[in-house]
């Protein structure tokens, strides 16, 4: 059987969501010593640990990215603004790889040409709770800020974006879930009355 237009797309994009998933899963690993590089030299108590940090990257590339993030662990509990950056952004990349596997779940029932399930209805709804968590999460982390550094800066920076973006985000999949869960509804009583 010919595969549709809309199932070859489903391919393709089934592939790119797996490379993706694949790498949000690798760059979960690199989260401390990240955070340890993006912070500024004023919020860290020991500037010569990061200034090792930075070079050990720059100067050796990806061949001692690993020392880079294992030297982050060690920072999660010394340093407040680094354990909160790195639970941010491994809450968010938590969330975006399970919205990822939801993804991969749905696209396979439409390669499989049977796309109105239930079971994509439930995984469009994990994929909306999804978006609120990186949401809420994206709330604490600007209220943390603001009680942190006692400014207004953090209202320019990408957390408050997250909010309403991750919050309307969740919304829409949760639309899409109540549509997918009708349409399954509906495919079901047409399949009992034929």
């Amino acid at each position: 059987m010919e595969k549709t237009a809309v199932q070859r797309l489903a391919a393709v994009l089934r592939t790119m969501v797996l490379i993706v998933f694949v790498l949000n899963l690798l760059c979960l690993l690199f989260v401390p010593g990240m955070a340890v590089i993006c912070l500024d030299r004023d919020t860290m108590a020991d500037p010569e640990w990061r200034k090792a940090l930075v070079w050990t990257l720059q100067e050796r590339g990806l061949l001692f990215v690993g020392v880079v993030c294992l030297g982050g662990f060690r920072s999660l509990l010394e340093h407040a603004p680094v354990g909160v950056l790195s639970l941010f952004f491994w809450v968010c990349g938590t969330c975006t790889a399970l919205i990822l596997w939801q993804a991969r779940s749905v696209l396979d029932t439409i390669l499989g040409g049977n796309p109105f399930q239930l079971k994509n209805a439930r995984a469009l709804n994990r994929a909306a709770v999804c978006c609120w968590i990186i949401s809420g999460v994206a709330l604490l982390r600007l209220l943390w800020w603001l009680w942190h550094d006692h400014s207004a800066a953090p209202f320019f920076t990408y957390d408050a974006l997250f909010i309403p973006a991750f919050l309307m985000a969740g919304l829409l999949f949760q639309v899409m879930s109540a549509l997918f869960h009708q349409a399954a509804e509906l495919k079901e009583d047409q399949d009992l009355t034929i």
